[in-house]
């Protein structure tokens, strides 16, 4: 019974805090958001610009024989994407302690957004109508969330930092939302990845 009450008090205890997190940086959000559509447009034009054969593979982050052999559904590109996802977190945690470090966190959401504008795009050029519908039902909603959940990892903890030096380390669940912030991104991964096999998307995202 305690267990269970001290399990509901944590749940809307995180759901508060990442409303007031939000309301409270609302400059950030919508600098981070500009950003990344600006990364992701950026993506898009160079997928554009390199998308003949002869160029694909000067494209940073693209493999052509990936693009020509398909993976994105096999359990290696899962545990692949999945280290990525650990390693983002891991950075995003580690600067979320000095205010003056979300410079760093914008490079790293510029960064997925530039390969995610880059990907999706390449997805339309190269696969066609199919591609196009995988992209589209699949991968974009996906992405876009994981994205979102990457920004408000950073923004909650950086306000539990924030609170825990204000306040003391009494109540400072990091290592919890740390590891709850993880398992949704994998959850994300993993349920993309099941759709892209069952669907036999012939396509590569490498972010």
């Amino acid at each position: 019974m305690f267990k269970s009450y001290k399990s509901h008090s944590f749940v809307n205890g995180l759901r508060f805090s990442i409303s007031k997190t939000l309301k409270e940086n609302r400059a950030k959000f919508f600098v981070t958001a500009v950003l990344c559509l600006i990364a992701i447009s950026v993506g898009i034009f160079v997928a554009i610009k390199y998308s003949n054969a002869s160029n694909l593979s000067s494209l940073q982050e693209i493999s052509l024989d990936d693009f020509q052999k398909g993976f994105v559904g096999s359990s290696s590109a899962f545990f692949s994407r999945t280290l990525s996802l650990f390693v983002n977190v891991l950075i995003l945690f580690g600067v979320s302690f000095l205010p003056f470090l979300f410079p760093l966190a914008e490079i790293l959401f510029v960064y997925r957004s530039y390969l995610f504008g880059l990907n999706f795009a390449l997805i339309f050029l190269l696969y066609g109508f199919g591609g196009s519908l995988t992209a589209i039902i699949i991968i974009l909603p996906c992405q876009l969330f994981t994205l979102f959940l990457l920004v408000m990892f950073y923004l909650v903890m950086s306000k539990i930092n924030s609170n825990c030096k204000k306040f003391g380390g009494t109540e400072c669940n990091r290592l919890i939302f740390f590891l709850l912030a993880f398992l949704a991104l994998v959850l994300i991964n993993l349920l993309e990845t099941l759709l892209l096999y069952l669907l036999n998307g012939q396509v590569i995202l490498v972010i």
